[in-house]
């Protein structure tokens, strides 16, 4: 079907299974990125002590005599390897946890096999014709190559500025000109690295519109898909809870409208709006037992609205009048004693 028919935002239901079966809105930038930045940030700060770590490796292996060499080479190595390796673990286990805060952070936890399933239309070669040529193959090459230009310009320009520290660098001693150039790299990396992040947000801005473009339903099947979860049960009781829940929210809403709330005087509770002008006879706004009863009890309390215990009363009415119905003729002269009680104590307060 056409896209522009689409012009629903998709169901929970849809949003669900797309994600059981891993399609998301993902940006593979965003870990990639990330990774350099976390990467180059923790190297300008232990980047100092793996470089003297090698070093002193290399100048104690360079300072044997041959005949101490089969020697001693092998504990220095074990030693140089063992204090580089403690090193580097640190790094490379917070960057694969970048990585995968990286792809919870965009798309949620997901364990899915389904996008590993073997499909006969992935060997089909006119369908791989088809993507190479496809308008978003070359957007994402157009985007890359322009992020690879935009970033190789940034470069060239940060070392613009230092080139003469860089040609200076070669009068100073070996190893501090060493550790000039690599921390002056890192800072290149580093740099890059937050530019690369910043790009990699607007595209994922871009991928997550994108994606709620491709997954828009029509109204047709957003009907369709109604029509098939409301035939199961699990989903009736859940939709038949809902409107329970919501109808009790409506309902808790119009207590501190009512004028007076009847109880039986904890099983029952059931509160009565007269309002002379817009009504001909008391309205029941809310009723309920037990721990919904309770609840408007205790609604009608903090609003002030008077609470009167009249057992019969309010077991009489209870089974007969739904909410937002008139009480029947039979309960005016009980219910108008009740609101006359109830008016006549409320002139003593004020007097």
């Amino acid at each position: 079907m056409a896209q522009e028919n689409k012009t629903e935002k998709a169901t929970p239901y849809r949003r669900r299974k797309l994600k059981q079966e891993g399609n998301v809105a993902k940006s593979v930038e965003i870990a990639s990125s990330l990774t350099v930045l976390i990467s180059s940030t923790i190297m300008f700060f232990t980047g100092a002590l793996i470089f003297r770590e090698v070093v002193s490796f290399l100048m104690a292996v360079s300072g044997f005599k041959p005949s101490e060499f089969s020697l001693l080479a092998g504990t220095a190595v074990r030693e140089s390897f063992t204090q580089v390796v403690k090193l580097l673990i640190p790094f490379f286990v917070v960057t694969i946890l970048v990585v995968i805060a990286a792809h919870v952070a965009q798309f949620g936890f997901i364990f899915t096999l389904k996008p590993l399933q073997f499909k006969w239309e992935r060997l089909n070669p006119v369908e791989g014709i088809k993507k190479m040529f496809s308008l978003t193959t070359l957007f994402e090459l157009s985007k890359n190559t322009l992020k690879a230009l935009l970033l190789f310009g940034i470069a060239l320009f940060l070392l613009k500025g230092s080139v003469s520290l860089v040609l200076g660098s070669a009068q100073l001693p070996l190893l501090e000109g060493i550790s000039f150039l690599i921390n002056l790299l890192i800072k290149v990396v580093l740099i890059l690295g937050v530019i690369a992040f910043l790009i990699a947000l607007l595209d994922f801005a871009y991928k997550k519109w994108d994606y709620e473009r491709r997954i828009r339903m029509t109204r047709q099947e957003v009907k369709e898909e109604f029509k098939q979860l409301e035939g199961q049960p699990e989903v009736r009781a859940k939709i038949r809870a809902r409107m329970r829940e919501m109808a009790k929210g409506r309902m808790m809403a119009e207590v501190p409208k009512a004028s007076v709330v009847i109880t039986n005087p904890t099983h029952y509770a059931i509160a009565l709006r007269y309002d002379g002008e817009r009504d001909r006879a008391p309205v029941v706004v809310a009723k309920g037992k037990g721990r919904v009863a309770e609840r408007i009890v205790q609604v009608a309390q903090e609003h002030e609205v008077p609470v009167v215990r009249k057992p019969e009363l309010a077991r009489a009415i209870f089974p007969v009048v739904d909410v937002g119905e008139e009480i029947p003729p039979e309960f005016y002269r009980a219910v108008a004693e009740v609101i006359a009680f109830v008016m006549f104590r409320k002139r003593r307060t004020y007097v």
